[in-house]
């Protein structure tokens, strides 16, 4: 596990970078087919001034991360590619004082002295996963396509229709 002082990291403008794999990021890892391949994580940290007396930090990522589509059960490789800002707090409750329209595009993080790299990567990526892994042109097997039969036979009685036959009852 990698740490640094994050509020340090902002104060000197520094940066930091490394490489992570599935195997470093188990609650991501927990997500993806391990028989597939896994993750590859290359990242970056950059100190910013923040904004509002804030310190901040850019995370820069970009991942391969490789699992099993769920259209066609073939591996299929996600690209994520992003760049995040974001702005640290001393506390929940500092966080929880700032107003959701002062933090503009900036994420909010109860930072410290002794903050977790790996895991701040790790939450954002699986922030970026999607709900379903798959092909951009996948198409799923035949048999696991289901006919609908005619659209005409499809149309059900309105539940609500007995209701009227009440009223009229009445």
């Amino acid at each position: 596990m990698q740490y640094t002082d994050i509020f340090e990291l902002s104060r000197t403008r520094g940066e930091l970078s490394g490489e992570l794999a599935a195997q470093d990021l188990p609650a991501l890892a927990s997500l993806i087919d391990p028989g597939c391949g896994g993750a590859l994580v290359h990242w970056s940290a950059v100190g910013t001034a923040g904004r509002n007396d804030l310190p901040g930090a850019d995370l820069t990522i970009d991942a391969q991360i490789t699992t099993r589509c769920v259209r066609c059960g073939e591996p299929v490789t996600l690209v994520i590619r992003k760049t995040v800002p974001f702005l640290f707090v001393k506390s929940e409750k500092e966080a929880d004082a700032i107003p959701i329209e002062d933090d503009g595009d900036y994420e909010i993080v109860v930072g410290s002295r002794k903050f977790d790299l790996a895991a701040w990567v790790e939450e954002e990526l699986i922030l970026s996963l999607p709900a379903f892994a798959q092909h951009d042109d996948c198409a799923p097997p035949a048999e696991h396509m289901h006919d609908e039969g005619d659209p005409a036979e499809a149309e059900r009685a309105n539940p609500f229709a007995c209701l009227a036959e009440l009223k009229r009852r009445r």
